[in-house]
């Protein structure tokens, strides 16, 4: 098997990334949890410049996401760009309800930024200052790397498959003298990085309940799994030195009083699942790029309706039976 293409960090701000080609966690766990067909369209959607992250969401939901970016981008010091919406451009009631401010916020949205009413900047600053100290607090001192997207190949089958990754924050140890890398993007991370013997990742999540059961419910629902061992396997990667010296800690944060958060590690088998789906969806994907076959829920082993597992014992059935 020929060696695989270095990894390497890409120059990109978090607006662009997902304009890159290559195969992503997010890609994944359509393809897991769905079929590879809709991960391939996803993956189309994006090259051909359709996909709007705006499509079909409600402006409530839209609102949770713009908040949770905007919190993302003061409590790690980088993401998308912040556009601040003035005071004098708003109507009377606050809201976009001008010709001026919706143009504004339009404007904004179509190029990445996240418009942000000026009234409510020092509550987002206020949450995120919070966020920080209880963090702090907590011994989480995000000194690191944030929004650090690597580029890599992992192995299939059918070839190689490249990938990419954008760890929201990275925190190496126990530094030591060694030749930095040529590119000057590059040497902003070894010192971070570079010559650490080991990291811990911490990927920040802003929910609305950080309660323990909320957060697996969700993590399995959205495929949390997946992302973990994807972005231990970019890093690795980019720094093999680290590979089997690092730890996935996702921070769990509330945007508001009393700013409660969770901050699980990865348990064994949590590390195990998404390591093990990880590395089949690679696998699916090598295989439809190099035949260009993308099942979909037409499959061979489905193709007949049957009755859930827990059903069937819930009405009594033996083993024997099913």
């Amino acid at each position: 098997m020929s060696a695989l293409p270095p990894a390497r960090v890409l120059e990109v701000e978090p607006a662009e990334y997902h304009k890159l080609p290559g195969f992503s966690a997010s890609l994944a766990k359509i393809l897991i949890g769905s079929c590879a067909a809709k991960a391939r369209d996803a993956w189309e959607r994006r090259a051909e410049k359709l996909a709007d992250e705006d499509e079909g969401v409600s402006d409530d939901k839209r609102k949770r996401l713009e908040t949770g970016a905007v919190l993302d981008a003061l409590v790690l010091g980088k993401g998308k760009v912040i556009e601040v919406v003035p005071t004098d451009v708003l109507a009377k009631n606050g809201s976009y309800g001008t010709k001026e401010s919706k143009a504004l916020r339009d404007a904004a949205r179509a190029a990445g930024r996240i418009p942000v009413k000026e009234p409510e900047m020092p509550i987002y600053e206020r949450s995120s200052d919070a966020i920080k100290a209880r963090l702090a607090a907590a011994g989480h001192k995000l000194d690191g790397i944030s929004q650090l997207a690597i580029e890599w190949h992992e192995a299939s089958p059918h070839g190689p498959v490249q990938c990419r990754a954008m760890l929201d924050h990275v925190v190496g140890g126990r530094v030591w003298n060694q030749d930095e890398p040529r590119s000057a993007d590059d040497r902003v991370v070894a010192r971070a990085l570079g010559h650490a013997t080991h990291a811990t990742i911490f990927d920040l999540k802003i929910v609305g309940d950080a309660h323990p059961d909320r957060c697996e419910r969700t993590a399995e629902n959205l495929g949390y799994a997946i992302q973990a061992a994807a972005y231990k396997r970019a890093l690795a990667a980019l720094y093999p030195r680290l590979a089997g010296r690092m730890e996935f800690r996702f921070l769990f944060c509330e945007p508001g009083r009393p700013y409660l958060f969770w901050d699980p590690p990865e348990s064994g088998v949590f590390r195990e699942l998404g390591e093990r789906r990880w590395l089949r969806a690679v696998r699916a994907w090598g295989e439809g790029l190099a035949t260009g076959r993308w099942p979909d829920y037409r499959t061979p082993d489905r193709v007949e309706i049957t009755v859930p597992m827990w059903t069937l014992k819930q009405e009594g059935f033996q083993p024997e039976e099913f």
